[in-house]
């Protein structure tokens, strides 16, 4: 069975960093993992485990992913799917779209799909001593704070990406039911640059982005209206029809809509709400 939790990060933060958040699998029992989409990144460190714990993550290709213990993972296009067996317990840290990017200056698309050791990404030893501080405490004020000083202390990039922030604000507030064409006439920008810019500084297309929001946005109303139709959900969610949906569900989740019960959707819910 997993746990989880969620808390706020910093005020000041807010334009990075949507969350905090654990990730808990009990000691003696093997879950089944699934992470869809969900149009963020994030930083996972391990702070608890037992000596015979394992996790195994894979692709659609069916490649080891997110096998190192403390990782950093960009956007994802496809659920991520395996399972983990012993007491494992995981510090989260979710990023708003371009908020790793602003943070950290890197190029988002060399991490789509992909995870990356954490010594590798911040450097080993500015990694070391983030972990080593998390790992002295098991009080969860103490490893906000230690989470909060340490992002604070980051000196964001000067690209204030306005065309990206005000792109995908019009992703969200349309509930990802948007052209590109509609985005790039209303913002009036170039459509290639601003997919390109999309690609390197949130990690895929905007069109993808779209996608995967709209899908998101469709299982929170789920979430909301568990009495709900296939029907009504097609249509509250701007899918053409509901064969749409459902191709949407067996991309993201594996499954047809009429199979959710064999999912741990609870887990599943927590992570789209982000």
């Amino acid at each position: 069975m997993i746990q989880y939790t969620f808390f706020p990060t910093d005020n000041l933060l807010s334009e990075y960093l949507f969350s905090y958040g654990t990730i808990e699998i009990a000691a003696g029992t093997t879950s089944a993992l699934l992470s869809p989409p969900n149009g963020l990144t994030g930083f996972l460190i391990r702070v608890k485990e037992d000596e015979n714990a394992e996790i195994v993550a894979i692709d659609f290709e069916g490649n080891s992913i997110a096998h190192q213990p403390n990782y950093v993972i960009g956007q994802t296009t496809f659920p991520i799917t395996g399972h983990c067996t012993g007491q494992v317990t995981f510090l989260v840290v979710f990023f708003q779209p371009l908020g790793m990017y602003q943070l950290f200056g890197c190029n988002m698309e060399s991490l789509t799909n992909k995870s990356v050791c954490l010594l590798d990404f911040l450097g080993k030893e500015k990694a070391t001593l983030l972990i080593g501080q998390i790992k002295n405490t098991d009080n969860r004020n103490e490893q906000t704070n230690i989470l909060n000083n340490f992002f604070l202390s980051q000196k964001p990039i000067l690209d204030e990406c306005s065309h990206l922030k005000k792109a995908i604000e019009l992703i969200h507030l349309s509930q990802g039911n948007i052209t590109i064409l509609s985005i790039e006439t209303t913002l009036n920008i170039n459509r290639r640059s601003m997919e390109r810019h999309f690609k390197s500084k949130v990690g895929v297309s905007p069109k993808a982005y779209a996608q995967v929001y709209r899908f998101k946005c469709a299982l929170n109303f789920l979430q909301a209206n568990p009495g709900t139709t296939w029907a009504s959900l097609t249509y509250n969610n701007g899918f053409f029809d509901q064969s749409h949906m459902i191709r949407y569900f067996k991309e993201y989740l594996n499954v047809s809509p009429n199979n959710l019960v064999t999912l741990d959707m609870e887990f599943i819910n927590y992570l789209l709400k982000h």
